[in-house]
């Protein structure tokens, strides 16, 4: 995506990410903004090239070639600090876009216009032509007039094939939990990820599994909730380690019955390489142009460790937006309110650093989160199943549960913008928790 710096106004980044959408371009590329008056143009004029004249929009490519913005492909043009390639620079005169916006509209449109001209001269096109002109006129007016749409996805797959980390690298936030143990995440957690004119709304769901508690039931009531028509489209995640099990052939089956258009991401391509994940896409063609018109409309492989086809899996799913305007504020990331992704913070540490000593059960509630405090106080509950685990939780002289307060807090501030946090946790045994409705109520679920 693009990455603005300088006099950026609030529309810019939406037609910036427009731009990147609809030109199907990958990475992350950075271009700085300067709005400048007549003179300040006629100086910037008269320097860079030599016209002692005043004009709308300058550009200041830097780039020879358009390709995937990353620093392997322009190694000299990567900019450290803001991780990534720097396309130019753009100079737009507010000045003559207030005398232009006369005839062609209100001033903030023609800036706007201006914006997205001097960023389709950044990326190649050019005017000099008749036949030039009609086809960078076309992609102005396209970008210009994009209205807003949005597109709600049910994330489904088997437990730990990496449907969280997958929702997490488009989203660009932590919204979901990500652990080595199975069936990490329990709740319909919705992550939302918007870029320009386009919304994704994710619905992350558990691994399927068979329910045996009711923290199973609701986990596993989530996933039909997710997949009886609240989606606009299905994305089923497979593990490429384990290949393509029986139970994954008859998850898509049964997908392809559904009316929604079906994604497959062959994830952990890092773990397998080109030849480890082939005779997992080979297997996968026969779903792809099946003749009863049931077919699997693309199959990506993925891996979020690396970032490989992320941003087209993420492009894959902007072109199913359809109209109707967002379903959440731009700025959102998640629906889930700020105690239930502090609980789910400390989770994420605990199943972490005590890997195969506890089994599943561990939840955490949010007592108190008091930010008129500096720093800010969060007192939570670790809640066990047995008096043995608490021990394990707590470990040697409180070692574990400080390491993962620890842990967790970096997290959370980091999730509250920075701000200092003082976090205690308190371990408390609740025999038999996950098939107690009050206790699974107060942690959230």
């Amino acid at each position: 995506m693009f990455k603005l710096t300088g006099d950026v106004k609030p529309e810019f980044n939406r037609l910036a990410d427009i731009i990147f959408y609809k030109l199907k371009l990958c990475g992350n590329a950075t271009v700085d903004i300067a709005i400048v008056d007549d003179e300040q143009m006629r100086v910037l004029n008269r320097d860079t090239r030599g016209k002692d004249y005043t004009t709308d929009v300058l550009s200041y490519p830097a780039l020879d070639k358009i390709t995937e913005f990353t620093q392997k492909n322009y190694p000299n043009d990567y900019d450290e600090d803001r991780r990534a390639v720097v396309l130019g620079d753009i100079a737009i005169n507010e000045n003559a876009a207030a005398r232009q916006a006369k005839e062609y509209g209100t001033g903030e449109r023609e800036i706007n216009y201006l914006f997205v001209h001097g960023m389709l001269h950044i990326l190649g096109y050019d005017h000099m032509t008749d036949e030039d002109k009609k086809k960078m006129r076309a992609v102005e007016e396209s970008v210009l007039a994009e209205q807003d749409k949005s597109v709600v996805v049910a994330v489904i797959g088997r437990p730990n094939a990496g449907k969280s980390s997958i929702v997490n690298a488009i989203v660009g936030e932590k919204v979901s939990i990500v652990s080595p143990k199975p069936q990490t995440t329990r709740d319909r957690i919705t992550g939302i990820c918007t870029e320009g004119s386009r919304q994704i709304v994710f619905l992350d769901t558990p691994g399927m599994f068979k329910p045996r508690t009711k923290l199973d039931e609701h986990m596993d009531k989530s996933i039909r909730s997710s997949l009886g028509g609240d989606a606009d489209v299905v994305l089923v995640v497979l593990d490429s380690t384990k290949g393509i099990t029986d139970a994954d052939e008859r998850l898509i089956e049964e997908r392809l019955k559904c009316r929604a258009p079906l994604y497959v991401a062959v994830n952990k391509t890092d773990l397998k390489g080109y030849e480890g994940v082939y005779p997992v896409l080979e297997k996968l063609n026969r779903y792809m142009s099946r003749k009863d018109g049931r077919s699997v409309k693309d199959v990506i492989p993925t891996s979020c460790k690396t970032g490989q086809n992320i941003d087209l899996l993420k492009n894959a799913l902007f072109d199913e937006c359809k109209d109707g305007g967002f379903l959440f504020p731009k700025d959102e990331f998640t629906d889930r309110p700020i105690k239930f992704l502090i609980g789910e913070a400390v989770r994420e540490k605990a199943l972490l650093f005590l890997q195969d000593e506890i089994p599943h059960g561990v939840g955490v509630s949010v007592r108190k989160v008091d930010e008129t405090t500096d720093p800010i106080h969060i007192s939570c509950d670790v809640i066990v199943d047995k008096q043995s685990h608490k021990q394990i939780v707590i470990g040697d002289g409180g070692e574990m549960i400080k390491r993962i307060g620890k842990s967790a807090r970096r997290d959370i501030e980091q999730l509250l913008g920075g701000s200092q946090v003082f976090l205690e946790l308190f371990v408390k045994v609740r025999q038999g928790w996950r098939d107690r409705t009050d206790i699974l109520k107060d942690i959230g679920y």
